[in-house]
């Protein structure tokens, strides 16, 4: 079914379509049932929504075969990440394979690349993205629809088009969608050849966590405000994490340390830290209790390691609290870091508490500032559907306010942070001294 209309609202769309794209086979009825993990019934569901911009693409001879190039490949890479194309259980814990498919959607946008570009990732249809979005997928709960995913490709006046995918949390992480990407790229670019895509392939490893074990069990439902707080986006050149890396090794000198630091650890915490300071500026100098919770990747921690494919919600969260200021240096901050991750480095499961841990901090008064990282995953290169790489890729705005998402730049010279605050603990963020000697707005 193909949906047509025209938008008349002062916004850049013009006009916009849907279909849906079930996948080119069906899925095989002799599939062992998908019930998701303990652990994913306790986690957040809504849609997490990502982005990707293409400049002019101009190898393709005829630009409207772009549509068709997506949605063929969409089809068959349905066929691979087949709980996708389903539908979850009323009671949430389980896939059922029924086929739906995900809806597709096509907006013509009366604007330059270069004007989006220019704004902040926000959802805001005016001056973000939400526009760019498939609607109600910008960490939204499931629709109505029951899709766990859903796609919108956006032209743009000048030639340049964005492709913005929104994946169903409930079922996967951003390391999942960023997988489903890579794989759905790689076909669109050469169709012919998917034999050789056997190591994009995904691997389902439910059945190496500990399963929810019937469908009695229902999902925790989460509810998210609607947004209050102020979204920002902030660039870490390289160069100034190399000053900021020095200045903590000095430190670490003075103290008798000896520390290695990545460039993620170091920008993690330099926010948590301007962070925690901009709130202490908003309660009159008076230092607000926090916790550092950092989202981990656990692919690589686990006995054995998972391979880099592996479909689900494969995290766990490690937690740095902070009870004053001088508990916020970056050299303390980081080997708190470093300890917790250690601990997690062996685990058989990816079971973690990672609920329980937020609420635990809710009770003791505590202000979490969580930070997610996607650097070194694959973003850029990977993303080619057959007219180049992105010129950018972006999460659209953040879940909950007091929270910021990492992901590398798209010449790989630093790192660009999206960070969401309470306008009063942004309006001291923005004008905190050492992010203003290392961060480029």
């Amino acid at each position: 079914m193909i949906m047509r209309g025209l938008i008349r609202r002062h916004l850049h769309l013009v006009s916009k379509s849907k279909t849906n794209i079930k996948p080119a086979s069906p899925t095989p009825l002799n599939l062992k049932p998908y019930i998701l993990p303990l652990h994913d019934l306790g986690l957040p569901g809504p849609y997490t929504p990502m982005i990707f911009f293409y400049s002019n693409p101009q190898s393709l001879a005829h630009k409207a075969t772009i549509p068709n190039l997506l949605k063929n490949s969409l089809s068959n890479t349905l066929c691979k990440y087949y709980p996708v194309a389903g539908k979850l259980s009323s009671s949430g814990s389980r896939i059922e394979y029924n086929d739906q498919g995900i809806e597709f959607f096509e907006a013509q946008v009366a604007c330059k690349l270069s004007e989006i570009l220019a704004k902040t990732p926000t959802r805001d249809e005016e001056d973000g993205y939400g526009h760019l979005c498939p609607p109600g997928t910008i960490w939204g709960p499931l629709l109505s629809s029951g899709n766990l995913m859903a796609v919108q490709l956006n032209h743009f006046s000048c030639g340049g088009i964005a492709v913005a995918v929104s994946l169903s949390h409930r079922i996967a992480d951003a390391l999942t969608l960023l997988s489903f990407l890579s794989y759905w790229a790689s076909l669109c670019r050469d169709p012919d050849n998917e034999e050789k895509l056997v190591h994009l392939s995904p691997t389902f490893v439910h059945e190496l966590q500990q399963p929810s074990c019937n469908d009695d069990l229902t999902a925790i439902e989460h509810s998210y405000p609607e947004k209050f707080w102020i979204t920002t986006e902030i660039v870490f050149p390289n160069s100034k994490i190399a000053k900021l890396k020095a200045e903590v090794e000095m430190q670490d000198r003075q103290d008798g340390l000896n520390q290695n630091y990545t460039r993620n650890e170091l920008v993690t915490a330099l926010l948590y830290r301007c962070a925690v300071g901009a709130a202490t500026a908003s309660n009159s100098g008076a230092y607000t209790k926090s916790v550092l919770v950092n989202t981990i990747n656990m692919r690589p921690l686990m006995d054995p390691p998972l391979p880099k494919t592996s479909v689900g919600n494969l995290i766990a969260m490690i937690h740095v609290p902070t009870t004053t200021m001088n508990e916020t240096r970056l050299n303390t901050l980081i080997a708190q870091m470093k300890k917790g991750k250690m601990q997690l480095r062996g685990s058989k499961s990816s079971v973690g508490q990672n609920l329980e841990l937020v609420l635990k901090y809710a009770e003791t008064d505590h202000k979490p500032f969580f930070v997610s990282s996607i650097c070194n995953f694959p973003l850029y290169d990977e993303m080619d559907f057959g007219w180049g790489r992105p010129v950018k890729a972006a999460f659209v705005d953040i879940a909950v306010p007091n929270a910021a998402v990492l992901m590398d730049t798209p010449s790989g010279d630093g790192i660009n942070a999206i960070v969401g605050l309470e306008e009063q603990d942004m309006k001291h963020f923005l004008a905190d001294k050492d992010l203003l000697a290392y961060a480029s707005f």
